[in-house]
């Protein structure tokens, strides 16, 4: 992780092209069903209808296909399921000419007749235990060929002729290179199957359940370029029940009818369930008595564990009998699935809904939820219901539930009669939508204050969604000329606007007027008597001035956190807190960089600031790795990737903390996919920020993997656009040791010198003491360029008892094992690989600690002492000598030559003919 404070800026909006593979959220789904595949020989995929079986077979066979597997798949559907031997003809009818020489004549002739490849011979019917074993031979000769993969999908439409063959060959098949994957169509993931005679006696039975709210995201994006955030997402997840099928079709009803934007602006209202999925319950609903289709309005717009009264739940009965709904473990109430409740939603005449939430607000004792009920039961606007909302929402504030209370503010601001309050109702509903990480939302609510009678509170409506638009778009230029031009000179107002335009020109690496903007800013603040805004200008000042004089940056952090002490939270307070936790991240002070980052979590928290958590969770991740507390990092890191994926419309960002969680408790491989999908995201949008931390980190993956080329151009980027950004600071992201590692070990070593005597320096002017064991390990790699003895000696006689890095600890002894190995001194190498091991496994960085194995794995397969034929070689090398001089001189071919000159490359620890020239014992 990097360390550096997030901006204050929103998000990018520009969204990158799609970037998920074609199955989305499976990806352990998939593991698991190869593992039992190759284990068992067969898996049985069970789950009700939509939810992705057929989807999962498709990848299955498309493995199998571009493995050059032989792939046998039948897909049967309900008409077809009275026609005999049907599956069959789609498993084998294709095959069967090639095979037909391999069976014995009864059993070809019984087969053909079966698949109507011939008629049968008159009067004489076909042998059904012939057809069997005829099936099982034509399978088995298939698997000698090659490995074969059986795909059945939708046995449940199965014919029972097929069924009863299958399941006979499934019995005897015990060889490996034959796998059979089926597929069972269930009620839902629960429910037992009854296909599992189809596959191998040993196979395994999977469930597929439903995607998480991420994954149908995903699928959105990937399938429609829909990309859903916020309330709406939660919904469509929530309505679909997370069944691919079900999600994609009220994506599409959703793009084609303009449907997004209505859900935002009234998270309340129903969603537009399309005809395809509105007839799978209709005719249900259709059939019920009155009392019965009451019950299941006031059903619906209760919340999950609402105490409904007898009057309710027993005309509930008829709809039990439809399978409309059913009970919970607890014995309540329940839809059978989420859909139905939106339909019936829908479908309820509006006095019929309003009379459910009346009932709903008599039922309930909490009062939050109490005059939610009343606000959606009423049909005009009620100045005092308003003023009940606008209590309630400062109540659920003080539960932490900022997303609440900006719903309940938006209920306040349509049942207020007076503009100016409604407007500020609204206002505060959107800035408290933005900070529950509800964009969707706040957008809605900032868009209906563009005629706002307050002049201030359009200028905050428009900055707010500037934000939301993030630096990028070309639509929030408009919004901030708007918002100057609406300020009318007001000294608080006019600062905002130039601390927005700070914000965008910070963004775009113009730095110069960046602070320019700023001191605009403070200029107009001065005569302002606004703390907030005064905290909001320190929390942009300091990150900037830490870069230069950390000690001046330190101070204006501290002051802002002293000015926002006692008041209730914003962004620009958490920032001010969170930078007290990197600035003592980039000294080495982790205790207390711990301390301040998880006492700031528990507080965001508990606050319920979804935006402020995603921040203060990458920080965390940050803090964690220099800490050595790997496990705890990929955690933060992860739930601050799945944050960002949900609320931010740029895939970029979240793709970068997810590789770098990767990095520290997953593997190089993930984290290279999600890297790749980074750099392209950040690229499409421009953001110079994230895209250096990308190349930064994607470069580590390359030194992980050995291929130093390839890092060095990655660490390159990184440097570079961080030094246009004017990030100067060498603790910010730790590439100067890395790089000039990587450049050493790529053969560039005065580039490498370079970098290093420049980081030196700026840690130095700095007083970033702690990256120098970095810059010593690094600088050990250059001098074992031309004498690794004197290299290894001299890292080992730096190397500390302890570090504030605990990782870079690691990485030094890590590079000792690799100087010791090419001085040739083994039990050196050895002692020195064991140790990078055991402190990565101590800090449970998993990537690392692999890497450091394979090391150690590679030392124990060195060869002895080179022979007497290699020590000549060597000592041919030495003189200069050619490889087709050699193999003259000692009488042996080029590629003997040439093979013992990789065996020798491989024992000293070199990369070519050049370094084993150098080589001494």
């Amino acid at each position: 992780m990097t360390g550096i404070l997030p901006g204050p800026a929103g998000p990018a909006s520009t969204p990158a092209g799609p970037t998920e593979p074609p199955l989305v959220d499976r990806a352990h789904l998939l593991a698991d069903i190869r593992t039992a595949l190759a284990a068992t020989g067969g898996v049985l995929l069970h789950g009700p209808a939509g939810i992705g079986k057929t989807a999962l077979l498709d990848t299955l066979a498309q493995d199998a296909g571009t493995a050059g597997e032989t792939v046998l798949r039948s897909s049967p559907t309900a008409a077809e399921a009275d026609l005999p031997h049907l599956a069959l003809i789609d498993l084998l009818g294709e095959a069967l000419p090639g095979l037909a020489e391999d069976l014995p004549d009864h059993l070809r002739q019984a087969l053909e007749c079966a698949l109507l490849h011939r008629a049968p011979q008159p009067g004489a019917p076909t042998d059904p235990l012939a057809v069997r074993v005829a099936v099982l031979e034509a399978l088995r000769r298939l698997a000698q060929r090659g490995p074969v993969l059986v795909l059945l999908d939708d046995t449940q439409w199965l014919d029972e002729a097929s069924r009863q063959v299958i399941a006979f060959a499934a019995r005897r098949l015990a060889d490996r290179q034959l796998r059979i994957a089926v597929t069972e169509r269930t009620e839902h993931a629960d429910a037992a199957p009854e296909m599992g005679a189809l596959c191998p006696p040993a196979a395994r039975e999977i469930p597929v359940g439903p995607l998480g709210e991420r994954g149908t995201g995903a699928l959105l994006r990937e399938r429609l370029g829909l990309r859903l955030s916020g309330l709406t997402l939660t919904r469509v997840h929530a309505v679909s029940g997370g069944n691919p099928y079900y999600a994609l079709e009220l994506g599409r009803s959703l793009a084609a009818g303009g449907g997004e934007s209505a859900l935002a602006a009234d998270p309340a209202r129903p969603l537009d369930v399309p005809h395809r999925l509105r007839a799978l319950v209709s005719a249900r609903l259709g059939e019920l008595p009155d009392p019965a289709r009451q019950s299941l309005t006031v059903l619906a717009a209760a919340r999950p564990g609402t105490d409904l009264p007898a009057t309710v739940t027993e005309p509930l009965a008829a709809a039990r009998r439809h399978g409309i709904v059913q009970q919970n473990p607890t014995g309540a109430p329940q839809f059978s699935h989420p859909l139905v409740a939106e339909v019936v939603l829908a479908d309820a005449a509006p006095e019929a809904l309003r009379a459910a939430h009346r009932l709903l607000a008599q039922l309930t004792a909490d009062p939050v939820e109490q005059v939610r009920h009343q606000a959606l039961a009423a049909d005009a606007p009620d100045p005092q219901l308003a003023s009940r909302l606008h209590r309630a929402a400062d109540t659920a504030l003080t539960r932490g539930a900022p997303g609440t209370a900006a719903e309940l503010l938006r209920l306040a601001a349509e049942h207020t009669p007076d503009p100016d309050t409604a407007g500020r109702r609204l206002l505060a509903a959107a800035r408290n939508a933005a900070a529950a990480g509800l964009p969707d939302l706040a957008r809605a609510c900032g868009e209906r204050l563009a005629d706002a009678p307050a002049a201030d509170v359009r200028v905050h409506a428009r900055l707010l969604l500037a934000r939301l638009l993030g630096p990028d778009h070309p639509g929030a230029e408009p919004l901030l000329a708007a918002a100057a031009e609406d300020t009318g000179g007001h000294p608080a107002l006019t600062a905002a606007v130039h601390q927005e335009r700070a914000v965008r020109a910070l963004h775009h690496g113009d730095r110069a007027e960046g602070l320019a903007e700023l001191a605009t800013a403070e200029k107009h603040a001065d005569h302002a008597d606004d703390p907030d805004l005064l905290v909001e200008l320190l929390a942009q000042r300091a990150p900037l001035t830490l870069l230069t004089d950390p000690a001046l940056g330190l101070a204006q952090l501290e002051r802002g956190c002293r000015l926002a002490a006692g008041r209730p939270p914003t962004a620009a307070a958490v920032f001010c807190r969170e930078g007290l936790a990197v600035a003592a991240l980039r000294t080495g002070d982790l205790p207390r960089a711990v301390a301040e980052v998880e006492a700031l979590r528990a507080e965001v928290e508990a606050a319920g600031r979804t935006e402020d958590l995603a921040n203060v969770l990458y920080i965390a991740a940050s803090v964690y790795e220099r800490a050595g507390r790997c496990t705890e990092a990929y955690a933060a890191g992860r739930a601050a990737h799945d944050l960002r994926e949900r609320i931010e419309p740029s895939p970029g960002p979240a793709r970068v903390l997810g590789g770098a969680a990767e990095l520290n408790g997953g593997t190089a491989d993930r984290a290279a996919q999600l890297l790749d999908s980074a750099i392209r995201a950040a690229e499409s949008d421009h953001d110079r920020e994230w895209l250096s931390y990308a190349h930064g980190l994607r470069g580590r993956v390359e030194l992980l993997r050995g291929n130093h080329p390839a890092a060095v151009e990655h660490l390159l980027q990184c440097q570079l656009m961080l030094r246009i950004m004017e990030f100067t600071d060498p603790s910010l992201f730790l590439v100067d040791a890395d790089l000039a590692e990587a450049l050493t070990l790529s053969g560039r070593h005065l580039e490498a010198a370079a970098t290093l005597a420049d980081a030196r320096d700026r840690a130095t002017r700095l007083g970033r003491d702690v990256l120098t064991l970095g810059l010593h390990r690094a600088e050990a790699h250059l001098t074992a360029a031309t004498d690794p003895r004197r290299a290894a000696d001299t890292l080992r006689a730096l190397i500390p008892d302890t570090h504030p890095y605990p990782l870079e600890l690691a990485r030094a002894h890590l590079a000792l094992g690799a100087l010791e190995r090419r001085a040739r001194r083994r039990a050196a190498a050895r002692a020195a690989l064991q140790e990078a091991h055991t402190r990565y496994a101590a800090a449970g960085c998993l990537p690392w600690q692999q890497h450091a194995a394979a090391a150690l794995a590679a030392l124990d397969a060195l060869e002895a002492d080179p022979t007497p034929m290699q020590q000549q070689i060597l000592a041919l090398i030495r003189s200069g000598a050619t490889n087709r001089e050699i193999a003259a001189r000692l009488h042996l071919s080029v590629k003997a030559v040439e093979a013992n000159l990789t065996r020798l490359y491989r024992q000293y620890g070199v990369r070519g003919r050049a370094e084993l020239a150098r080589h001494r014992d």
